[in-house]
């Protein structure tokens, strides 16, 4: 495509200079810069957008090996802005100069990922076609202008007249990468299983993958992280500004634009800030449950929305908060922390079953009735709340998580939410979950037994893991694998937060043993994840488990410190990554459309097709490209570190704003585990 571009470029060049007859007058400003490489510098310019008005920027012409220019064109519009930031333009290119005149070729794009945006749409060819813009700047009285259009939204006229050096560095630089994330080579037994997975579910011969199945990515099952920390530095410095970059300026290309920069131009803190703010007014419900809100377009809370996940990430919140907590002091997370704690044992109490708990809470009101079947409405004193029923393994995880950090933080002179807490904690044992899924005894009994200091409780909890299987490295309950861009990608976070309650609880306990092992545990799972780049993990794993001189086995057989420091000074990218604030709009996104996007030849979740009915065969679609949050995550997700790493695909209708507990959970705990690297 760049060939035929400078071909392009040069037959363009070579058909103005044979039409020239006339010799014309060259200003004196102009005529200097005719000797030889007089044309190498950084010039201003100024000019004209049909759409968007009048710019002033700079054109970089800095010298080839071939003879040619390199070309950096970046302009600012003057009177035009987007949600009242400036907008800026930055195309780079290709450039002859001959003569008296300059001939600049540009390939541009105009679908990047986003495919619909409120009542715009754009066309599948969008996301393939280059458009190519030449401009050829020829003299007049006023230097070197040019006239032309980008062949979709806007038609320019600008000049050049003036320049300045060239910058050590190109005043733009795509800094885009793609990272390979494959991992270990799949032992022969696993390769069988995932073979008759797809075979089962036809996975080869479903017509869209077979469409693939040439492409060199797809013959390497090699999956890949996109990391893109193009701009980052400059919008730390120019946080008032949105930059396009080698697109068709239009409202799609300029709210693509707008997510990276929310992303990038607050820093951390900041970030952290506005999202504790965010969630505290417009994401714990009246039973101090955390949920999804509908918001109005003035930006004003319209009603709490319903979450089957809520007690984990009620959980998780709660857990965040009180690292804030610690780190800060701060009062007001400490009243979260009350307040939600408060939902978490409620999800206990409002099923008058000892054996079951609420997998979350909600106002009822009469006039709406209940939502469906598995909803109930309370009783007595909880007879204003709904509940809906399922209280499951996972979920168990966010009451466990909650009542630890609740413990560690709340004063002693709450004396209610003590008294309650303490008697849950007992009551944690009681639970069906906990019996159908003895890996949640350890903390059950744990919890108790150092929340009401009852000696019985601690000789349970130390008996469990005296009957747990060991291995050298850890206790054998460690279920993780990662096969080429295939894992469990929920469970992984799942595992994260029950491995930082169950070794803080072993810690609390004094069972050093009990902790080390599970301190390699939480390292081995590190190992394993690795390729991948789970930023919560590697935090997770530093604070809980690296930092304090825990490696683990398969750490000193396949990893070094050398690597671990590098994924941990990595990680920072991942919370930079989340904008804020997250887009709430009507959209839909699709990288597949990209022409360099490919199908990943494992499937997604392979073994969910042993669910009856099985699943249709798209849901086991997955790329071999994990987008930056920015361009997919953001969008939608209510929680990035859970969501399936390449995935390609979603749509959001506008309204619905998620609680942001994903940033402050891993905000704050890379801040309470001493992760000096995030900022």
């Amino acid at each position: 495509m760049k060939a035929l571009s400078f071909l392009f470029l040069f037959l363009s060049v070579f058909s103005v200079i044979s039409c020239q007859h006339k010799e014309k007058q060259i200003p004196r400003d102009i005529a200097s810069l005719q000797a030889n490489g007089g044309m190498e510098g950084i010039w201003f310019l100024q000019g004209t957008s049909s759409t968007r008005g009048p710019y002033n920027g700079e054109l970089e012409l800095r010298k080839s090996h071939d003879g040619t220019y390199d070309v950096v064109r970046m302009v600012t519009y003057i009177n035009y802005f987007f949600d009242g930031l400036k907008v800026q333009e930055v195309w780079t290119g290709k450039a002859i100069a001959t003569g008296e005149t300059l001939t600049i070729s540009y390939d541009l794009r105009q679908g990047d990922f986003i495919t619909r945006l409120g009542d715009q749409k754009r066309d599948p060819s969008d996301f393939s076609n280059v458009i190519n813009v030449v401009s050829r700047y020829a003299v007049t009285p006023n230097g070197l202008a040019a006239t032309y259009a980008d062949k979709k939204v806007s038609n320019y006229t600008e000049w050049i007249t003036t320049k300045r050096d060239l910058e050590a560095k190109p005043l733009w630089v795509n800094q885009r990468q793609m990272i390979s994330a494959k991992g270990p080579k799949i032992p022969l037994v696993v390769r069988g299983a995932i073979n008759l997975f797809k075979k089962d579910i036809g996975y080869e011969k479903d017509p869209l993958v077979k469409s693939y199945k040439n492409r060199k990515e797809y013959k390497d099952e090699n999956p890949y992280i996109v990391f893109d920390p193009t701009d980052f530095d400059y919008y730390r410095r120019n946080k008032d500004i949105i930059r396009v970059t080698n697109k068709i300026v239009d409202d799609i290309s300029i709210t693509e634009s707008v997510v990276k920069r929310n992303a990038y131009a607050p820093t951390l803190e900041e970030k952290a800030r506005s999202y504790d703010r965010n969630a505290r007014d417009f994401h714990i419900n009246e039973a101090g449950i955390v949920t999804p809100s509908q918001i109005d377009d003035q930006g004003r809370l319209v009603a709490y929305n319903l979450h089957g996940d809520a007690a984990l990430w009620t959980g998780m919140y709660l857990g965040s908060q009180a690292m804030r907590y610690q780190v800060t002091k701060d009062s007001e997370a400490l009243e979260n922390v009350k307040k939600t704690l408060r939902g978490l044992i409620t999800l206990m109490e409002i099923t008058g079953d000892p054996q079951q708990f609420a997998r979350t809470l909600a106002l009822y009101v009469p006039s709406k009735g209940l939502p469906d079947s598995r909803w109930h409405q309370g009783k007595g004193k909880f007879q204003h709340l709904m509940w809906q029923e399922g209280g499951n393994n996972d979920m168990i995880k966010g009451i466990t998580h909650g009542f630890l950090w609740a413990g560690l933080v709340l004063p002693q002179s709450e004396t209610e939410l003590w008294r309650d807490l303490k008697a849950y904690s007992r009551k944690l044992i009681d639970l069906q979950v906990v019996w159908d899924k003895t890996q949640n005894k350890a903390a059950a009994l744990g919890l108790a037994a150092w929340l009401t200091n009852d000696a019985a409780f601690k000789e349970q909890y130390v008996g469990y893991y005296e009957k747990v299987k060991t291995k050298l490295t850890g206790y054998s309950f460690d279920t993780t694998f990662y096969w080429h861009g295939s894992a469990d990608w929920s469970g992984i976070n799942l595992g994260l937060v029950g491995d930082i309650t169950d070794i803080t609880i072993a810690d609390l306990l004094g069972q050093t043993k009990i902790r080390d092992q599970l301190r390699e545990r939480l390292m081995d799972a590190w190992v394993t994840y690795a390729p991948s780049q789970r930023h919560l993990q590697t935090l997770a794993a530093y604070g809980f488990a690296y930092k304090h001189g825990t490696r683990g086995g398969n750490f000193r057989s396949e990893s070094s410190d050398t690597k671990f420091m590098e994924s941990l000074r990595q990680a920072s990218w991942g919370l930079r990554e989340i904008p804020y604030p997250r887009p709430n709009l009507n959209v839909g996104i699709d990288h597949s459309l990209r022409p360099d996007w490919c199908m990943s030849p494992i499937p997604r979740l392979f073994w969910k097709s042993l669910k009856k009915p099985e699943p249709p065969i798209d849901y086991f679609y997955q790329g071999l490209y994990n987008y930056p949050v920015f361009e997919l995550q953001a969008f939608s997700s209510n929680f990035v570190w859970k969501d399936t790493a390449f995935g390609y695909q979603l749509s959001h209708s506008k309204g619905e704003e998620e609680s942001g507990v994903d940033y402050l959970y891993a905000y704050w705990l890379a801040k309470y585990v001493g992760a000096s690297n995030v900022d």
